[in-house]
């Protein structure tokens, strides 16, 4: 891994840490956390032997303006003895209101995605968030950033273009609430690379979520990784759109 890229990631989790540590440190408010988590499995014999399993989480923990984030969502799927499906993704964001509806953020990402040739991909950000529509069923925010990319790929996999780069990053995250515990959600990103034209990733998930308790519920997801120009493979081109459909139980708190 290159120095300057772990440098970048270690500088950027020291601020999310001293950030929020030094808003604990001078405001101490009440403590505010949000936990949820999420996991499906299937399994199929016989005839055809296929194995799929996913899960992930999503924890907030807020003070007084300020909030710390962690998420993280897995996919793995074989079938006949075969791997077809092997993705990570998960990161930190540290957010500071600066309004009401006006916010500041630092994030850094990683994620895993075998199938498209991408050993790891870690990625710090930094940008504003917007909240544009805020009603009692209704959210949407947008956020305009930039972002550093460091990319490895899979053995045998090749790609013509730079795997340290930066990106702008504009993205929106919508939300509509049926009642108090079902809702909907969409989050969207674009990831235009700065130091090469035409070169940029799409990353969205949507997902719904019915309860069966107040802490138990249904969750339905799906999410795209778009990369507008993927590795080859052994003198192949991989595709450039990637798509994960899960299904579980979800527990919130």
């Amino acid at each position: 891994m290159p120095i300057r890229a772990a440098t970048t990631r270690a500088l950027v989790l020291s601020l999310l840490l001293a950030s929020v540590a030094g808003a604990q440190a001078a405001d101490a408010p009440k403590k505010n956390l949000e936990v949820s988590g999420n996991a499906g499995f299937a399994q199929t014999n016989g005839n055809a032997n296929a194995l799929t399993t996913n899960f992930g989480n999503k924890l907030k923990y807020s003070l007084k303006g300020w909030a710390l984030g962690q998420d993280l969502a897995f996919f793995y799927g074989e079938a006949d003895n075969k791997v077809n499906a092997n993705f990570w993704n998960g990161g930190l964001r540290a957010e500071r209101t600066l309004t009401p509806r006006l916010g500041l953020f630092v994030a850094t990402r990683f994620d895993r995605n075998v199938l498209q040739g991408i050993a790891s991909r870690f990625e710090e950000g930094f940008g504003l968030d917007a909240k544009l529509i805020v009603a009692p069923k209704d959210k949407l925010n947008m956020q305009i950033g930039g972002s550093a990319f460091q990319v490895n790929l899979t053995p045998g996999s090749t790609t013509a273009g730079k795997r340290h780069f930066p990106a702008a990053r504009v993205g929106l995250d919508y939300k509509h609430s049926f009642s108090e515990l079902a809702f909907f959600q969409q989050t969207a990103e674009y990831l235009p690379n700065l130091s090469e034209s035409g070169v940029y990733l799409v990353n969205t998930e949507s997902s719904i979520v019915a309860p069966l308790s107040k802490r138990l519920g249904l969750k339905f997801g799906y999410l795209v990784r778009y990369n507008s120009t993927p590795p080859e493979r052994n003198g192949v081109v991989l595709k450039k759109t990637d798509t994960f459909f899960s299904s579980g139980l979800t527990f919130s708190y």
